[in-house]
C-alpha cells in the first residue's frame, strides 16, 4: 500500500494518444484518494494536451492549457493541473483489493508537445476534530477533503483561514458522493458553499 509516486518523463504527444494505467492496493475499510498532477510547456489554445483519468465508477477529464475566466471576461491559462480524483469507497472485503487507474493524454497538434504526469496517494486526506490541516489550492489545482462524524458529535464547525487575501476563493461542503464539484464553474451545484478573502466559516450538523 505504501508505493511511491509514479512519475513520468517529459514526452511528445503530437497527433497522437498515449494510455498509462496505475494499480495501487487498497487495505479494508480504507478510504483511499489518488491525486494527478499534469504539466505541459505548451501555451497553444488551439492545439491543448487532453488528460482523460478512469476509475472503475467515474471519468474526469480536463486540457493543459486550461482556461479560467476572472473578473471583466478576463482569462487565465494554467499550465499545472492537479485533481483529486473520487476516493474509492471502503470495501467489505477482510484482504486488501487491488485498484486501477487509466490515464489517457492525447493531442491533435501538428508538433511535438512535452508534458509531465505525476500521480500520487494522498496520506492527510481525512480530517480530524480539532486539528488544524495547512494545504495550498489554487483555481487549477483545487483541493478537497473527506471528514466524517464520531459517534458523539452531531454538529462541527468548518474553520478555513487563509495568510493572504484572496478575492476568489470558495470553500464548499459536499455531501460524499461522487462526482465532487472542485472547479470555479460548478462549485455551486451540490451542498453548501461560501466565498472568502481571508477567512470562512460553515456550521454543519449530522443528517438524520
Amino acid at each position: 500500500a505504501g508505493r511511491p509516486p509514479f512519475p513520468s518523463p517529459l514526452r511528445p504527444a503530437g497527433r497522437a494518444e498515449q494510455v498509462y494505467a496505475f494499480a495501487y492496493r487498497s487495505e479494508p475499510g480504507q478510504v483511499d484518494a489518488v491525486r494527478v498532477y499534469v504539466n505541459s510547456s505548451s501555451e497553444n489554445l488551439r492545439y491543448p494536451v487532453l488528460f482523460v483519468v478512469r476509475q472503475q465508477k467515474g471519468v474526469l477529464s480536463w486540457q493543459v492549457p486550461l482556461i479560467f475566466r476572472g473578473l471583466y471576461q478576463r482569462t487565465y491559462n494554467y499550465q499545472e493541473v492537479s485533481r483529486t480524483l473520487c476516493p474509492s469507497e471502503p470495501t467489505p472485503e477482510t484482504r486488501p483489493s487491488d485498484q486501477i487507474i487509466f490515464v489517457d493524454i492525447a493531442s491533435m497538434a501538428p508538433f511535438n508537445i512535452a508534458y509531465e504526469l505525476l500521480v500520487t496517494r494522498l496520506e492527510n486526506f481525512q480530517l480530524e476534530t480539532n486539528k488544524a490541516f495547512n494545504f495550498t489550492a489554487s483555481p487549477s489545482q483545487p483541493q478537497y477533503f473527506l471528514y466524517k462524524f464520531p459517534q458523539d458529535v452531531d454538529s462541527v464547525i468548518i474553520n478555513v483561514v487563509s495568510d493572504a487575501a484572496y478575492p476568489c476563493s470558495v470553500v464548499s461542503v459536499q455531501d460524499i458522493v461522487c462526482p465532487v464539484y472542485d472547479l470555479d464553474h460548478n462549485v455551486e451545484f451540490n451542498g453548501v458553499y461560501q466565498s472568502m478573502t481571508k477567512q470562512a466559516a460553515i456550521t454543519v450538523q449530522v443528517r438524520c
